[in-house]
């Protein structure tokens, strides 16, 4: 038995005691910023939140175009972990935000005037101050997950995520406005770069460690251009729209996308920083790669398809019990972006394999793909569909570049295209048999709206249970064969 052999059912425990602690913590911030926005779409027009999502468009932007992957470099190398390395990507952060605001402060003025809208001058100078803190965070954080020790980890991304909720909440009773949006999620960051360095410091010092630096440098060039086309594609919608469609619109659009990604924010938080640290213990792997590559993705349309179905049947009710009726008007959207949810998170394993070996550029032609088709799709098909159109291009492009990817994928670790396809094959199963009483309850029931989205949900509920408790064995099983198995 080879010695990675036998490091891999500890690395799967850890993993697995590392992805119930992120999950507590997360589904805790994440409900708690659910029930935010509940409350706060009943207090803040739709034209604030689009303001806000505009101006958070924009300083990701800045962020995308500035971005070295710093929390990716430290977590991919195997001296990511000592205070050399450490101190160099704390400079980097620190740098990164300065540059950040410098552009913000240049850039505020042409920006507002563009979107004809005055206010969001004095919003895009105050809300770098998100990525300055981000910056000053301590990279250590990143460190601690290569070993699956998520404890600081959950306090200090989710324990600032309450923290910021509570604000927010407080600024929107009191204010009703987009400021309280903004200033939230600034005191949000600043919490995040308080607790870290409580709970795992760095001492930056200088001058800097040539080695970290050249190794993070090099890291950083394999990245060049990726967050700039992965922002882009992601937030071209919000850009579009604010342009084509009224800002009570985009107001709609916004809040429905951000309750139909939901399942996402949990995945990125919970199982995305397991993903990267697994797949690393077979870089040198090949064989096992494909296997935990395609075990993963198994379980991601496993889960995901059906709650897609679900989310997809029951739009309408679902947006009015969580927002208001009004909302209801961006149910296409919803069901839309929904099925754009998933497929992204199947995407995400793609590239921890790229991340995994170390060589994050060969996600580029992924990317290039998906903005050409974004690019040539949103602004047509926006100005013809409105919301619903804007999500359609987001999906068709994502739909095109994972055929792409899966193509790519065969050439760079040997993955046959029939083996991924396959583990598509049950989540399709379980989501048609979930799309039927679901489909019965609103066609049939007459119940009221809420009472539709009530129990379509119980019975999405009832499904994930059983596959919990299916997929609950199997992974045992898998567990106790050892790592031959997982290596498929």
């Amino acid at each position: 038995m080879t010695t990675q052999q036998q490091r891999a059912p500890t690395m799967g425990a850890k993993a697995f005691r590392g992805g119930q602690i992120l999950a507590a913590g997360t589904v805790v911030d994440r409900l708690a910023r659910l029930g935010r926005n509940m409350l706060l779409a009943r207090l803040i027009v739709p034209d604030d939140f689009a303001l806000m999502a505009l101006t958070l468009a924009v300083i990701a932007l800045f962020g995308a175009i500035t971005e070295v992957g710093v929390a990716q470099a430290v977590i991919q190398n195997e001296r990511g972990d000592t205070r050399e390395f450490l101190n160099v990507a704390w400079w980097f952060g620190v740098i990164r935000g300065a540059i950040v605001a410098l552009m913000a402060a240049l850039l505020a003025g042409p920006i507002a005037r563009f979107y004809g809208n005055p206010e969001l001058e004095s919003l895009l100078l105050v809300a770098p101050l998100i990525v300055m803190f981000q910056g000053l965070a301590s990279p250590r954080v990143y460190a601690l997950q290569r070993q699956f020790r998520f404890a600081a980890t959950l306090w200090t991304t989710q324990g600032a995520g309450l923290l910021g909720t509570m604000v927010t909440i407080t600024l929107g009773i009191l204010w009703q406005n987009v400021w309280a949006l903004v200033l939230g999620a600034v005191f949000e960051a600043f919490a995040r770069f308080v607790l870290s360095f409580l709970l795992c410091p760095v001492r930056p010092t200088l001058p800097w460690d040539r080695r970290s630096t050249k190794e993070l440098w090099a890291f950083s060039k394999g990245m060049a251009g990726l967050p700039v086309l992965a922002l882009l594609i992601l937030q071209a919608d919000t850009f579009v729209l604010g342009r084509v469609v009224s800002a009570e619109r985009l107001g709609y659009y916004v809040l429905a996308i951000g309750l139909a990604g939901f399942p996402l924010t949990l995945f990125s938080k919970v199982i995305q920083p397991l993903i990267v640290p697994i797949l690393a213990n077979f870089q040198h792997d090949p064989a096992g790669l494909r296997g935990q590559l395609l075990q993963l993705s198994r379980l991601v349309w496993l889960f995901g398809l059906p709650l897609t179905a679900v989310m997809g049947i029951v739009a309408g009710p679902l947006l009015t019990l969580f927002y208001g009726p009004a909302f209801a008007a961006a149910s296409a959207a919803f069901a839309l972006y929904s099925l754009f949810t998933i497929i992204y998170m199947a995407s995400m394993m793609s590239f921890s394999v790229y991340l995994a070996i170390a060589r994050p550029a060969l996600q580029r032609r992924f990317t290039i793909v998906r903005a050409v088709l974004v690019i040539a799709g949103l602004y047509p098909l926006s100005v013809w569909l409105g919301i619903a159109g804007a999500a359609l291009t987001m999906l068709l492009a994502m739909v095109v570049a994972m055929v792409v990817q899966l193509f790519n994928l065969r050439r760079v670790i040997g993955l046959r295209i029939l083996s991924y396809l396959a583990t598509l094959r049950a989540g399709l199963v379980v989501a048609a048999l979930v799309a039927l009483p679901c489909l019965g309850i609103v066609t049939f029931a007459g119940l009221p709206g809420w009472a539709e989205a009530l129990a379509s949900a119980a019975v999405g509920a009832l499904a994930w249970g059983l596959l919990l408790l299916r997929e609950r064995r199997a992974m045992r099983a898998l567990r106790a064969a050892g790592p031959d198995s997982a290596s498929g």
